[in-house]
């Protein structure tokens, strides 16, 4: 059996198994059962098993293993393309019914599944929503199995797209298929400023690309002696003040006031 991520309309990612004859490939398009529902989704990773440092609270919110039918024709295609425009008139009947009961909610997108069975609103929010009375009567107006999902900024990111502060397409619109949770540490041990317009991307949350370097740094780190450890160099205990990492030199303090810029293998901890 084989293993997929399916993106579907750009934003959700679902996992889905298929049988081992199944001839697909990345990029490709797909059919996909969903439950009672089938839905059509391109193809953004295969492989035998999931990693469990991919998993991601944005993406894939059911969390369920889902079937790959069958490779989607031209025909399912232009069916899919007739529900993306059929979308607008959907979305536009929600957001009347969202100002109706004045819900603090912004309805990012909407997706129409291949056998217009189910529609999907995602939408932000800065907090839990009661959106119970809203359903019902999105349910009446539209006649359809309607699902109210709440996403997070980097899904609407990864959606719309823009420019990063590196001059290229926001890494999430492009090649991006999943996220992983960034946090400060890893702009502190790469030294990077904690200003935020170089820590924080266009969806308000750290730069996915902190995540880039972070194994590498953490393996030169390991290699290197501590800022603040005492040492011997050149025949003069003293502590070591700076490192780089990227260049691999020391700084080190030396008893007798000398300041001396040395490589790792020049130096020898001592014990406190």
């Amino acid at each position: 059996m084989k293993l997929f991520k399916i993106t579907i309309n750009e934003m959700n990612k679902l996992r889905c198994s298929g049988e081992d004859h199944l001839s697909v490939k990345l990029n490709d398009w797909c059919i996909i059962q969903r439950g009672r529902f089938e839905d059509i989704g391109r193809i953004s990773w295969c492989g035998e098993t999931f990693e469990e440092e991919e998993a991601d609270e944005d993406s894939d919110p059911d969390n369920e293993l889902y079937t790959i039918i069958r490779k989607a024709t031209l025909v399912d295609q232009g069916k899919a393309n007739e529900n993306n425009v059929r979308c607008n008139s959907l979305q536009a009947t929600a957001q009347k019914m969202i100002k109706k009961h004045d819900l603090p909610m912004n309805l990012v997108a909407t997706h129409l599944t291949l056998d217009r069975n189910l529609v999907i609103f995602m939408f932000m929010a800065p907090g839990r929503v009661d959106f119970r009375e809203l359903l019902k009567d999105i349910n009446k107006a539209l006649n359809l199995r309607v699902e109210l999902r709440q996403i997070g900024p980097r899904d609407q990111a990864g959606m719309i797209g823009g420019m990063g502060t590196c001059g290229r397409a926001l890494c999430c619109s492009t090649f991006l298929t999943n996220f992983v949770s960034i946090n400060v540490k890893m702009a502190k041990i790469q030294g990077i400023s904690m200003n935020p317009n170089n820590i924080i991307g266009a969806c308000g949350r750290l730069k996915c690309c902190l995540n880039y370097e972070y194994e590498g740094y953490k393996i030169l780190m390991d290699s290197m002696p501590r800022v603040g450890s005492k040492c011997s160099c050149d025949g003069c205990d003293g502590v070591i003040l700076e490192r780089n990492l990227l260049t691999k030199r020391l700084v080190v303090q030396l008893d007798d006031k000398r300041v001396v810029e040395v490589s790792p293998e020049e130096v020898v901890p001592l014990k406190r």
